[in-house]
């Protein structure tokens, strides 16, 4: 009677090591490096109000 709960714990055994998927050597997958983000705008000070020129009167 232990024969048969022995086979079928072998059986889920071998089907849980055998796997699936990819065969061969484990590798990562080369991804491009992100693209350079661009530069940010030089510092602008924003609380100053704008001045009119001196010819627009």
């Amino acid at each position: 009677m232990r024969s048969i709960p022995t086979a079928a714990a072998l059986c889920c055994a071998a089907l849980a090591l055998s796997g699936c998927g990819i065969k061969g050597p484990l590798y990562l997958p080369q991804v491009p490096p992100a693209p350079a983000k661009a530069a940010p705008p030089a510092a602008v000070d924003h609380s100053k109000a704008p001045t009119a020129p001196a010819d627009s009167r």
